[in-house]
């Protein structure tokens, strides 16, 4: 691992020496009594074999996530409030302190390395970049403080770090903030909203509170901090078929759920879909319901979503206004589009000349994000709803070989008649869920419900 790949260190001072902790990105650095067993030993008898886990993974700006998760009996105090089997973003400046019987109590300043931007973007980025700030600012907004730390952006709302000042651990939240332009229908915000509020899912992104005032909406939601599936699925190129396998039914449980209440999320793809924290086989968590639609099996010509994951029907209304499309038969169709992703690295249409291979779809994708799409990914833009109309699924990667109950799920989901095509119901009765049904069910009780637990 090079040096480079160093997000953070915890500092501090214990019998005179001065030590440190190094957080490296995707490399998570323990904490604890047992020394077979953490990076760095701490002892004490209130001191947990493995106390925590610090961790470090990219977001899906270039940024990085630095995040420490308690296992203990006893917690952690983190700025002086106490956490408890739960897993929080550590900011630069912040203080976490073990518990210990010595005269001076076991304290660490977290100070952030990494440098969200490594390369200039613009004329005027200072050269070198800035080094993190501690300077934290916050904001009150109804019972939350929210800080000026930026989770992420998009074209429509940005997403910060707040704190719930009224729950007994000072729970730390993310704070989705929408500008209330004028002509925005703020109802209709609302009423998605409150269509949301009624959902709780250890797979879907929880909508805790709502606020707002004259210029923002703000939305209060559970916090993950292990990045989206569309950056994890990158740092490996393709994940094994296990892997794709727990991760694929945690997204078929959440949506079995949305469509039990005829709800379609309608924007469904890697980069909407949460880890709840850093690690192998996580739990997942379905995010950004901002284009959901309530009684989803009514047909609409609002055509919205993202063109790769688009299904044929969705393609079509988006050039001919008379057509329409349902919402739940498209999250299906996308559910095996990113089903196809996870296994192959590559996209079952998006198999363009211009990217030598199929694979290299993945990184084209990777490489445009928070940017504007080149002009060579517009020009193409037209081939790929035509394939997409076609049908005509690209199965010539040899890994298809060997997972051919995995290929016949995905064909089932890309059926070009979405009246013919899979259900999500149908997706978890298939022989390549069914074949393994007990050992997923096993893992989803132990590393989903578990964590769920408030």
């Amino acid at each position: 691992m090079e040096s480079n790949d160093i997000c953070a260190k915890l500092v501090t001072v214990h019998r005179g020496r001065r030590e440190a902790v190094i957080v490296k990105l995707n490399k998570p650095a323990k904490i604890g009594r047992n020394p077979a067993r953490c990076d760095y030993v701490c002892e004490g008898v209130f001191v947990s074999g493995i106390h925590c886990e610090l961790s470090a993974v990219r977001t899906a700006h270039g940024g990085v996530i630095v995040s420490c998760q308690d296992f203990s009996r006893n917690g952690i105090m983190l700025n002086g409030q106490r956490i408890s089997k739960s897993v929080v973003i550590l900011l630069h400046g912040d203080i976490i302190e073990f518990p210990s019987m010595e005269e001076e109590p076991r304290v660490f300043t977290c100070i952030h390395m990494w440098r969200d931007r490594p390369d200039k973007i613009d004329l005027f980025d200072p050269t070198p970049p800035q080094h993190p700030s501690n300077n934290t600012k916050t904001i009150t907004i109804g019972k939350y403080l929210v800080s000026n730390q930026k989770l992420g952006s998009g074209a429509f709302a940005t997403v910060h770090l707040a704190l719930d000042t009224t729950h007994a651990a000072r729970r730390q939240v993310a704070c989705k903030t929408i500008r209330a332009k004028k002509g925005c229908d703020v109802t209709q915000i609302f009423k998605e909203i409150s269509i949301l509020n009624g959902l709780e899912h250890p797979n879907i992104n929880r909508i805790y509170d709502t606020e707002r005032d004259s210029q923002f909406i703000f939305i209060f939601l559970q916090l993950c901090t292990g990045g989206d599936l569309f950056t994890y699925i990158t740092e490996k190129v393709h994940l094994n078929q296990a892997e794709s396998k727990f991760l694929f039914f945690q997204i078929l449980l959440g949506l079995d759920h949305l469509h039990e209440r005829s709800i379609s999320h309608r924007d469904l793809k890697p980069e909407n879909i949460l880890l709840y924290a850093p690690g192998a086989y996580p739990r997942i968590v379905i995010a950004d319901f901002g284009l959901a639609r309530p009684m989803a099996y009514q047909e609409t010509r609002n055509v919205c979503g993202t063109v790769s994951y688009l299904p044929p029907e969705g393609i079509l209304a988006l050039d001919q206004e008379h057509l329409k499309y349902v919402g739940m038969p498209s999250d299906c169709w996308s559910s095996g589009v990113i089903l196809y992703v996870m296994l192959t690295g590559s996209h079952p249409f998006d198999n363009d000349p211009e990217f030598g291979s199929s694979s290299n779809w993945l990184n084209h994708i990777k490489a445009s994000r928070g940017s504007e799409p080149s002009k060579n990914y517009h020009d193409h833009e037209a081939n790929l709803k035509a394939k997409i109309i076609a049908g005509d699924i690209d199965f010539t990667c040899k890994r298809w070989d060997a997972l051919p109950d995995a290929k016949a799920l995905v064909s089932s989901l890309l059926i070009h008649n979405y009246e013919q095509r899979a259900t999500i119901r149908d997706a978890l009765h298939s022989y390549w869920i069914r074949c393994e049904l007990t050992g997923l069910r096993e893992a989803y009780h132990n590393r989903v419900l578990v964590s769920a637990r408030p």
